[in-house]
């Protein structure tokens, strides 16, 4: 049986939106009187020997319990938010923004769909099943799957807070096995873990955008209910249908109604108002249809 590595990282960055001290989750300057904090929700990848892996998140999950029945919610969609791992090298992919109780939490959990697509460098496409796995020694982790053709990765141990109100948690893909050696692909390892305040590096962030309207150098748009004016400036650069464009160039290959993947330095959780570093056009319209 001949294995290969998935030569990537994923990570879902919760990041805490106020300010000022105190302590972890729950605990920072964006805490509530109710004694609830703002989370916003991101994702994120490192490098993959693959051009695409196509994954559906139904759901991330905070759990106060180690059996996850006492569950906070970050992110839930039961249609299931399509991402491709493979896009996300060097950026953030803001997700979304909510409220969750202060406390401390005993496990996160990511609800996924069982099938995912991997496409090697040839671009030929791979259907791939997640194997449910037990925790092992010295790998905290659990995949189990349920009859609904979803499964749950788990790390098993405290997620701690941090006093400056963020938690990054890291899908190390370059840690997963690979079965090529069966159809489908079956992925048999797994490995994920929170990260320290230190790993998180300064990326651009993305965000996917459904244009609503064009301008001379900007455009409206939305993600998860919310409008974003986005400019286009000299510096920008576009790839449409494969094309590149520049600057005041890439305006005019933007109409009404098209999926953006759209990079920017600001925060997308923080302001609806963006800069664009790089625009790509997207053909899976179901990435924007959150």
């Amino acid at each position: 049986m001949r294995k290969e590595w998935i030569l990537a990282g994923f990570c879902a960055l919760i990041f805490s939106c106020g300010g000022g001290g105190g302590g972890g989750i729950g605990s920072s300057g964006g805490s509530s009187s109710s004694g609830s904090s703002s989370v916003s929700l991101y994702f994120t990848d490192d490098a993959s020997m693959y051009s695409e892996i196509l994954v559906k998140v139904y759901e991330v999950n905070l759990c106060s319990d180690n059996v996850c029945q006492q569950k906070v919610s970050l992110f839930t969609n039961q249609q299931g938010l399509q991402v491709d791992l493979a896009k996300l090298n060097g950026v953030y992919q803001y997700i979304t923004t909510t409220n969750i109780p202060q406390g401390t939490y005993n496990r996160l959990e990511v609800v996924m769909d069982k099938n995912l697509t991997i496409t090697d460098q040839s671009g030929q496409q791979h259907q791939a099943i997640f194997v449910p796995m037990q925790e092992k020694p010295n790998k905290p982790n659990t995949v189990q799957c349920h009859t609904n053709e979803r499964c749950y990765i788990r790390f098993n141990g405290t997620v701690q807070p941090f006093a400056i109100g963020k938690l990054v948690v890291d899908f190390d893909l370059k840690e997963f096995e690979v079965n090529t050696s069966i159809n489908p692909w079956q992925v048999t390892e797994v490995k994920m873990k929170p990260l320290t305040p230190q790993g998180v590096q300064d990326k651009d962030r993305e965000v996917y955008i459904k244009v609503q309207s064009v301008g001379t150098n900007s455009f409206t748009g939305t993600w998860m209910g919310k409008t974003y004016m986005v400019y286009i400036t000299q510096n920008t650069t576009c790839e449409m249908n494969g094309v590149k464009y520049y600057g005041s160039g890439c305006i005019n290959q933007i109409t009404q109604g098209m999926c953006l993947e759209v990079r920017v330095q600001e925060d997308p959780a923080t302001s609806n108002v963006l800069n664009a570093v790089k625009i790509e056009s997207e053909k899976k319209q179901a990435k924007c249809m959150m």
